[in-house]
């Protein structure tokens, strides 16, 4: 599942709402987002990338790493589903 992003105005704005709506999400809330997603797939539709965007920099932001591909600043891509192990995320065996 791979999105190619190309910036558009207004852009930097809505991931940054996003971002903030996920500001006080427990660690387990972002994995459950993530999952979620994962499952659903990309769609095509922007207001979805701008969500995987912010998810994946909150997701650096507390884990310090994310499940989120981002691959020469436009590809975006979601990796298989991820289970909490300690305080970090793993990716799901068997997938």
């Amino acid at each position: 599942m791979t999105y190619l992003f190309i910036p558009q105005a207004g852009d930097r704005e809505a991931i940054h709402m996003r971002l903030s709506a996920l500001e006080n999400a427990t660690k387990a809330e972002l994995i459950a987002i993530y999952n979620k997603t994962q499952k659903t797939g990309i769609i095509a539709v922007r207001a979805q990338i701008h969500g995987i965007l912010a998810l994946h920099y909150r997701f650096n932001a507390v884990f310090g790493s994310s499940p989120i591909c981002i691959k020469d600043q436009f590809e975006v891509s979601l990796q298989n589903p991820i289970v909490p192990v300690g305080d970090h995320w793993e990716f799901e065996i068997g997938h």
